[in-house]
């Protein structure tokens, strides 16, 4: 077999859309077939990424466990009685109203499915900054990029914003600023989403497993 054959595509100045498989120019910026953005310099995509993971964990915080520091995920006055309703305490709510099921759902796709996707993410971006082989790395990096599609974030808004639209004839609805912050939060998430290359990242951990 001819030496350049056996090269890998980086090698010889090629790499893959991750969307389309489409083969490209290494500095391509943006893949010739589906037009989906490329990244041929992966150290400058894993910065990105790490930007965009760092805004993500600074917004997830208040938008879930600060709601008495004037956070409030959705505040409301009706017939002179005023409340409000943080993003926790609306799975308490449910359960409290007899929807365990419910509540779970809207626990695990809204509160625990973005929160293990961005400690997973945040795991396996560690490990290649650091060239380290982490404990369980590979299964952890299979394992994050299952739930992706499990992260139901960017539904959940559009329900909060449909309820909001149906009950400010009723009452006097203020979205709060944890509403905000989980809506930023999900914007970051998806561009985090967006910048995964799932071959280069399965390539730089199987670089690191043969260190």
């Amino acid at each position: 077999m001819p030496k350049a054959a056996s090269a890998s595509a980086r090698a010889q100045g090629l790499q893959g859309c991750s969307v389309c498989t489409a083969v490209v120019p290494l500095d391509s910026k943006k893949c010739e077939g589906c037009g989906a953005h490329l990244h041929g310099d992966f150290r400058r995509s894993i910065q990105e990424t790490w930007a965009w993971l760092i805004t993500s964990v600074v917004l997830y915080i208040p938008a879930n466990f600060l709601p008495i520091m004037h956070t409030t995920f959705l505040g409301f006055a009706a017939r002179g009685q005023e409340q409000t309703v943080t993003l926790i305490q609306s799975v308490a709510i449910l359960i409290t109203e007899d929807f365990p099921e419910l509540a779970f759902v809207v626990f695990a796709s809204i509160i625990a499915v973005p929160a293990i996707l961005l400690a997973g993410l945040i795991y396996v971006s560690t490990a290649i900054t650091m060239r380290k082989r982490l404990p369980g790395i590979r299964r952890i990096l299979r394992w994050t990029l299952e739930i992706v599609p499990w992260s139901m974030a960017e539904i959940f808004l559009i329900g909060i914003l449909v309820s909001f639209i149906k009950i400010v004839s009723l009452a006097d609805v203020a979205l709060g600023l944890s509403f905000w912050s989980y809506a930023l939060f999900t914007v970051c998430m998806v561009i985090v989403v967006i910048h995964i290359d799932k071959r280069e990242l399965w390539r730089r951990v199987g670089e690191l497993h043969r260190a």
